[in-house]
């Protein structure tokens, strides 16, 4: 490694470290401020709240670490052409592809690092923080399977379902058994498959027995629909089925064609296999973007606008990153290209950026 990557490299990672403290330390202390109350007010230490906070640490480093990346080199490149040391380097010969290939490097480190964080440290300390907020703050005893596979243990209730269905809030195959205060069954309802709407549980082709617990007499009955008197929201569903950020890609793989074999449709885990694939690579994106605002002669005159430039491109690679993901929801698009569109062009029109810097 020469001397001008070595410095280049040095004044990036100086540039992020500051940044990524900075943007981690306002990001932990909003959402302690916001989380705080429910802690208290289920009776939940402090402590607990900085635990849950820690344990969200990868995921938070995850989402700001690629704009952090940005930050770093649009201040480190920035301030050497606000020095005029990048016109020094061109006097000497160095043009601005030799200034690029540090930032690229550097981009497949992030890549791979970022790859590597979400794949073997996210999935674990998630499902941790999510088990405190459900059960500790929300005081819901759920189990969970991914979204099949799900029990509750409620007030004299217990719960199973089979399949949960987040983005139509329903559930596929639900058993409720309803004991007395001895804990003896009275009451056992089945049902094919349930809809959550005017916040109740609509269940649909439902049997219900009920069990005569002096005589020992047994009623069933057939009911199109009923509804069903349980403790249980869709955002408590939500979040104690495990969901593809507390998956590796090798486990979201199995359950995408366990799911398939199963006869559901897994079109938005297939978008989110994609897409954590793909989400790495934006850093790569990033660096080549970073370097053709900085490298720009305009950035002598007002670093602060070229900054600013490279949050709103990256504000805009969000949005329409999101619109294509949503695409691929709804399967108006290929879960592939849903998941790689916004990265193949912004890295065009990154470029574009490079070979316009004079």
């Amino acid at each position: 490694m020469t001397i001008l990557y070595r410095y280049v490299t040095r004044e990036i990672l100086a540039s992020f470290l500051i940044v990524l403290v900075a943007v981690l330390s306002i990001y932990v202390a909003v959402d302690f401020i916001e989380k705080i109350d429910n802690f208290m007010e289920a009776g939940v230490p402090s402590t607990r709240c900085v635990v849950y906070l820690l344990y969200k640490l990868p995921f938070i480093f995850v989402q700001i670490a690629p704009v952090g990346f940005l930050l770093s080199i649009l201040v480190a490149l920035g301030l050497m052409n606000k020095n005029n040391e990048v016109i020094a380097l061109k006097s000497c010969g160095i043009g601005k592809g030799r200034l690029l290939k540090p930032t690229m490097v550097l981009g497949v480190f992030f890549c791979a690092g970022l790859f590597l964080v979400a794949e073997m440290l996210v999935p674990v300390f998630m499902v941790n923080a999510n088990q405190i907020w459900l059960q500790e703050v929300r005081k819901k005893n759920i189990y969970a399977s991914k979204t099949n596979d799900i029990w509750m243990r409620a007030a004299r209730q217990i719960i199973h379902i089979k399949q949960y269905v987040p983005e139509e809030k329903r559930v596929v195959g639900i058993t409720i058994h309803i004991f007395d205060e001895d804990f003896r069954l009275i009451e056992r309802v089945d049902a094919a498959a349930g809809v959550f709407e005017n916040g109740r549980w609509q269940l649909d082709d439902a049997v219900q027995q009920i069990f005569e617990t002096d005589s020992g007499d047994q009623r069933i009955q057939l009911r199109n629909t009923i509804t069903a008197d349980i403790d249980l929201n869709p955002d408590d569903l939500a979040q104690a089925a495990k969901q593809s950020d507390e998956m590796s890609l090798a486990e979201l793989w199995r359950y995408i064609q366990k799911v398939e074999r199963e006869g559901y449709g897994a079109t938005r885990y297939r978008v989110d296999f994609h897409s954590k694939i793909a989400a790495p690579f934006v850093c790569i994106f990033l660096s080549v973007l970073g370097a053709g605002i900085a490298l720009r002669d305009n950035m002598r005159e007002g670093m602060p606008v070229n900054i600013t430039y490279g949050l709103g491109i990256a504000f805009l690679y969000w949005i329409f990153n999101s619109f294509c993901l949503s695409l691929g929801y709804a399967e108006m698009m290929p879960p592939v290209i849903a998941a790689w569109l916004a990265n193949l062009v912004f890295f065009s029109f990154a470029g574009f950026l490079l070979l316009i810097a004079n």
